[in-house]
């Protein structure tokens, strides 16, 4: 069923999973992709795709599972180079795009997951995903007017570019003359990024990916699924456990629907929040793994004093 789910989403579909969270259900699932597969039974009568998800009706967790969301930067410069690493450790799937080898390159990216060097136009055009976030950091004002007067004609969820508000009302009046109109350009983040008196490469990146993740976060596309879970998934052909999140309280880091995979030798892929909630997850599962159940609920109740046995304080 899992393997079905990455198939679905990295062919950029958003399928819905069912997952049983009461005694009579616990762990069956159902699935709707382009057909209905599993436990069907857990398909509440009436349901609509359109409600608000994720949500637990008749004790049942129903989540809209997507692909981590993807980055594309447009440039790979020295804010670029800032920007895919931050983007990177906040869970984005990043593509770098440059018409310069000696620029965009593994070297200088070593945490992109694609990068290619390309005519920006080219590149541009072979972005599969709806859902892109787009970050314009090219060389010049020429190269930026072409990227976004591409991008422009795409869906998109989020589109930045960089620039002083001369230079970007330069470019914008270029493409108001063109035929472009100011609803369109009204969706542009120019300039780009969260006004945190940025100044450095380093700084101008996490203002960039701040704002990344305030639309990314706005937006509620589904429960996220990063690449590391994704992988795992695929890869794996021995038993492991899945471990959901599937209602908190308080103020715990992740929301419902988080997920990890516990592997037989306690190694772990992805977090449900990491601190002690995660670590004592992460045994529970390990137990499983060594003496069943196949499918079980656990309750993990957040105290300073049950943490600092740990050695840990944090992780709602």
């Amino acid at each position: 069923m899992f393997d079905r789910v990455v198939s679905a989403i990295r062919a950029d579909r958003s399928p819905v999973l069912f997952t049983g969270i009461e005694p009579h259900n616990l762990g069956k699932n159902a699935l709707i992709d382009d057909a209905v597969l599993g436990d069907k039974s857990l398909i509440p009568a009436g349901f609509s795709e359109n409600l608000p998800l994720p949500a637990v009706s008749d004790g049942v967790l129903i989540e809209r599972i997507t692909t981590a969301s993807e980055l594309v930067l447009c440039g790979a410069g020295h804010v670029s180079v800032q920007t895919a690493k931050v983007a990177k450790l906040c869970g984005f799937s990043v593509t770098v795009i440059d018409d310069r080898a000696d620029f965009a390159n593994a070297e200088r990216f070593p945490d992109a997951d694609r990068i290619w060097t390309q005519t920006f136009d080219e590149a541009i055009a072979k972005i599969e995903t709806r859902n892109a976030f787009y970050v314009i950091v090219t060389r010049g004002h020429k190269d930026d007017k072409a990227c976004l007067a591409r991008i422009l004609k795409r869906p998109f969820t989020y589109c930045g570019m960089i620039g002083s508000r001369t230079k970007v009302a330069l470019v914008f009046d270029d493409l108001l003359a063109n035929g472009f109109s100011k609803e369109q350009l009204s969706r542009v983040h120019a300039p780009i990024g969260l006004s945190i008196g940025a100044v450095t490469p380093e700084e101008i990146a996490v203002s960039i990916v701040g704002e990344l993740i305030r639309v990314k976060n706005a937006s509620s596309r589904g429960t996220e699924w990063d690449d590391a879970l994704q992988n795992a998934v695929l890869s794996t052909h021995s038993r492991y456990a899945m471990v959901t999140l599937i209602r908190k309280r308080g103020s715990a880091p992740r929301t419902t629907g988080a997920r990890m995979i516990v592997h037989p030798d306690g190694r772990i892929v992805s977090s449900i929040g990491g601190g002690f909630g995660e670590f004592q997850a992460a045994q529970y599962a390990s137990e499983m793994l060594q003496n069943g159940p196949a499918a079980k609920c656990y309750t993990c109740s957040m105290n300073n004093t049950d943490a600092a046995k740990v050695g840990m304080i944090c992780g709602g």
